[in-house]
């Protein structure tokens, strides 16, 4: 295998949203043994290149909102496949009268615009959000409608709420893709974007075969990148769909399965 697709959230991180220093090292021992990284993740891409900093991976092209963007820095975007800033301005839309039909059902939303991140209401959830991602939203009030461009938008709610609020996306703006990824969260992507698609931009840009990735993660929206990919890795801590279409389960996120995996794979096994 020539390089590692890796998910964020419940596979490399662990609980308390961080990556111990034995996983770091597994990473960049494997970086300087010229095994391509690549961290594949629902969080923005600003986060994910942040995370990645963090680990030693600098100035590389990671994956972020779910597939929709590779990038290396601000600079330099590889790909993008986005929502149109008409059907942004439409959620939007769609959000505010749904919120004045309904004064009482709090929804906090998030747009991902490049290495933008646009919160048009400052809730609670959005504070908390804050706090896991690690940096202030650039736009926080009525103008984050104003985006031109859109990689994902997430919703954060009641499972109730978000029910209601998913049928009616689906009535309007049927092209979109719009998954509950958790019963509180509702994520948007423009038709076609997955983590797999992304993965498969990266090997293009790097000229690899998808045979030649090992993929790991823990929820549905890693299964295709783990069924598609040379190598499907999920977490023990994973999903019944992650987990169904995996060649090998590895140990939790917080008994540091990755780095288990990927040392055993390349240096123990041999």
């Amino acid at each position: 295998m020539k390089a590692v697709a890796i998910d964020l959230d419940g596979t490399l991180l662990n609980s308390k949203h961080q990556i111990s220093n034995y996983t770091k090292n597994i990473l960049n021992k494997l970086h300087k043994n010229e095994i391509k990284i690549v961290l594949a993740s629902a969080r923005p891409i600003r986060s994910v290149l942040h995370i990645a900093a963090d680990i030693g991976l600098m100035e590389l092209p990671m994956i972020g909102g779910n597939g929709a963007i590779i990038a290396k820095n601000a600079n330099e975007i590889l790909y993008r496949n986005s929502i149109s800033e008409v059907d942004v301005l439409k959620i939007g839309e769609l959000l505010k009268e749904y919120l004045s039909l309904n004064p009482k059902n709090e929804i906090t939303m998030h747009i991902y615009s490049g290495f933008k991140w646009l919160i048009p209401f400052h809730t609670e959830k959005a504070k908390e959000e804050i706090e896991i991602i690690g940096f202030a939203p650039d736009v926080i009030g009525e103008d984050a409608f104003k985006a031109h461009l859109a990689e994902k938008i997430m919703f954060v709610s009641s499972p109730n709420n978000l029910k209601e609020f998913l049928n009616i996306l689906n009535k309007n703006l049927p092209h979109l893709s719009s998954v509950l990824s958790k019963s509180d969260s509702l994520e948007i992507n423009a038709v076609g974007v997955s983590k797999f698609l992304g993965v498969q931009e990266y090997a293009n840009y790097h000229k690899l075969n998808i045979s030649d990735f090992i993929a790991i993660g823990d929820g549905d929206n890693d299964e295709t990148m783990i069924a598609n990919c040379g190598y499907g890795v999920a977490m023990a801590n994973g999903t019944k769909l992650a987990k169904a279409h995996a060649k090998f389960i590895t140990s939790t996120n917080d008994d540091d399965g990755v780095a288990k995996f990927l040392e055993n794979y390349f240096f123990k096994s041999k």
